[in-house]
């Protein structure tokens, strides 16, 4: 007689964690088919399904509190399909009934008889009833938790289950068996310490055991082990356990896990709650070389004793040292967060400044006003929504920057920057222009603002490309002293004032920078007093996060060029060449350049040097064919059939640059229209000559 579907499901999970059919009999294991399950409680889900009835240490039902029925966990052996899989996602597998507290697993193959009163009787503790059940069948007692913090139920005030009182925990051997990947899983060493340090307190001799990796195993639990170890996997086991390490000796090296996180990748240490970061060599011989570390020693006679050792350096050894792959900056996120692959990172954000508070931030916002008097329309409100953005979507970095500079001194510009300082908190800080070209940039380490004082105040084209790299780069590497050197996510945005108004080098075509000129001279010495007593306060700024945080941002684009603005193009004419300058009304207005005395000249297409002719006819400046081949390349004129050289009737052979009709000639891949019109600009001269 062919056997149900949810015996055979269940059989085939029992088998893995090498248990029978006889096991389950014992163990009061029942096999459900899918239409009974709900049936139990209308929260299931209608899935083949375990039922694990837990018992106590005399083999009766065990409840999770005196009055209520007796208690069990359903195991679904089979997955959600179709729409509900997609509209709800996949299910957990293990489940219990709502509003129950969790419950310890006494595997009834185990007599726990003569265990619970015998505290010369070993405990082991693992987390799962399979694997509790599979160590007992093979001689070892151990309780199952239904998770690593099942022993306690905080939110139902227990702290430590009632079930688990059935033992005499007083100077037993406990030995504590989690999965093999505990090591990598911040949380599950903590409810490890945290389980540990309560047996303590109810006064057990404390172990942990370590469970090898296995080959093909992702992670191995103590049902893994003891089924695919191989025929000595009980011989092995014993073995774990007489070298299992003693965790009641161990606290300075849990301490170091409440304090510290090892980061592999570049090799240093951070303090979790300060985040403070400091280089392996400082932390064992300077920040931590007074701890200690009891070290147990073999005498020959076969007894153990203990010796204090350095414990800075043991950790740092430690197979349960908690450690992460590598740093990451995330504002807003939490403490530990993982990548893309699963790898667990560190995040050094420190947290905002401020909390939000609703109110109407009456200083700042007439600050604004008053420097942004007589802007173009909109100008006020795009740099508004810039300073909102990466408020509302922190760790954004936007592909733009702002400038506000004016000659008057005093009106507050620094003032917008410190006001947001506050908000951002230790995200933010303000730099010179020494602090850009230091070889140690610890001024970018976990910061969201940057505040730049006249960062630039030269037309060097290195200096104008360098800020544009650090303003839109994705990716920076944070160079401090001491220790090594890490890459993080680049979230910084960028707020310069300066007071020249050719402060910043920018090319016609250069999206990166809104540019601001404050008109204004300053306000009523009362304005500021009053406005420096608020930046002093502890919760200045909280309105204006709260204001910011509201700001309607749906037609704001972060990626967008930065607004146009008047002051910009100023500020693009200050600081352009003569030749620069010719370039670009040659581009805005070609029939005013192109033309000799009175005579216009009609053609598109030009060699640099017939140009040339045209700006400096009598050589006076210097500048070459080749240069300004250069300049107009950097304006966006562009040499026609791939700048290939291009012969017409009257011998002469040369690049072209298309001056006019741009587009037209940029389609051209042939060069028979290109000849064509060279061509009959040259019989247009020849004709002029006969007159």
């Amino acid at each position: 007689m062919p056997i149900s579907k949810a015996k055979a499901l269940g059989l085939a999970q029992l088998e893995e964690s090498g248990l029978t059919e006889k096991d389950a009999k014992e163990l009061k294991i029942e096999f459900l088919e899918a239409v009974k399950v709900p049936r139990l409680h209308p929260s299931y889900k209608r899935l083949c399904s375990l039922k694990r009835n837990y018992l106590d240490c005399k083999g009766k039902p065990l409840k999770d509190w005196p009055k209520a029925p007796p208690f069990y966990r359903i195991r679904y052996l089979e997955e959600e399909q179709g729409f509900n899989q997609l509209a709800v996602g996949r299910a957990p597998r293990y489940v219990q009934e709502p509003n129950t507290a969790p419950v310890a697993y006494y595997p009834a193959n185990q007599y726990w008889d003569d265990i619970v009163d015998d505290p010369d009787q070993p405990v082991i503790i693992t987390e799962g009833e399979f694997k509790a059940a599979k160590a007992c069948k093979e001689g070892f007692p151990t309780i199952g938790l239904g998770g690593v913090y099942n022993w306690r139920a905080n939110k139902l005030g227990i702290t430590w289950l009632e079930s688990l009182n059935a033992i005499k925990w007083l100077r037993r051997n406990v030995y504590i068996c989690f999965d093999s990947d505990y090591r990598t899983n911040p949380m599950v060493c903590a409810a490890l310490k945290h389980l540990a340090d309560e047996l303590v307190r109810h006064g057990s001799f404390v172990y942990l055991l370590n469970l090898p990796q296995l080959p093909g195993l992702d992670k191995v639990g103590l049902d893994d082990f003891l089924v695919n170890a191989g025929p000595t996997a009980v011989s092995q086991f014993e073995d774990l356990l007489a070298h299992a390490e003693p965790l009641g000796l161990t606290a300075p090296l849990f301490m170091f896990n409440e304090k510290y996180a090892y980061i592999r990748d570049p090799g240093l240490l951070i303090n979790t709650r300060s985040k403070f970061k400091v280089s392996a060599a400082a932390f064992k011989d300077h920040l931590e070389s007074g701890s200690q570390y009891q070290e147990c020693v073999l005498r020959n006679d076969g007894s153990v004793s203990y010796k204090p050792v350095a414990a800075a350096p043991v950790w740092l050894k430690w197979p349960l040292r908690r450690e992460v792959l590598k740093l990451t900056y995330a504002p807003g996120d939490d403490d530990f967060v993982t990548d893309t692959k699963n790898n667990l990172l560190f995040n050094i954000w420190p947290g905002w400044g401020v909390e939000p508070k609703k109110g109407k931030p009456k200083l700042f916002l007439d600050l604004i006003d008053h420097l942004f008097k007589g802007a173009e329309p909109g100008a006020k409100e795009w740099f508004l929504c810039w300073c909102a953005y990466p408020l509302q979507n922190p760790g954004a970095k936007m592909f733009s920057s702002a400038v506000l500079h004016g000659i008057k001194h005093g009106t507050g510009k620094s003032l917008v920057g410190y006001t947001l300082g506050k908000i951002y908190g230790k995200n933010f800080t303000e730099i010179n222009q020494m602090d850009l070209h230091n070889g140690f940039n610890e001024w970018a380490e976990a910061k969201q603002l940057v505040m730049g004082d006249d960062v630039t105040g030269s037309n060097k084209r290195a200096e104008a490309d360098f800020l544009k790299k650090i303003i839109t780069q994705r990716e920076i590497r944070i160079n401090p002293k001491y220790i090594p050197s890490y890459v993080v996510p680049d979230c910084i945005n960028y707020f310069f004032t300066a007071n020249g108004p050719d402060s910043f080098f920018l090319e016609d075509d250069d999206r990166r920078f809104f540019i601001h000129e404050v008109e204004v001279g300053p306000l009523t010495d009362e304005f500021y007093t009053k406005y420096d007593k608020w930046l002093h306060e502890d919760d200045c700024g909280a309105e204006v996060f709260h204001y910011l945080l509201n700001m309607d941002l749906k037609n704001f684009n972060p990626s967008a060029a930065a607004f146009k603005t008047s002051a910009r193009a100023r500020m693009i004419n200050n600081l352009q060449s003569d030749l620069a300058s010719w370039v670009r009304l040659l581009q805005d207005n070609p029939d005013q350049i192109l033309k000799v005395g009175k005579l216009k000249i009609k053609k598109d297409l030009f060699q640099s040097k017939e140009l040339l002719q045209l700006y400096d006819p009598d050589g006076h400046t210097g500048t070459t064919a080749n240069g300004l081949a250069r300049e107009l390349s950097r304006a966006g004129f562009k040499q026609v059939y791939n700048g290939r050289p291009i012969k017409t009737d009257d011998d002469q052979q040369g690049r072209y640059i298309a001056v006019r009709n741009c587009e037209h000639w940029a389609k051209q891949t042939g060069r028979t229209n290109i000849v064509k019109h060279l061509n009959a600009f040259i019989e247009g001269l020849t004709k002029r000559k006969k007159y």
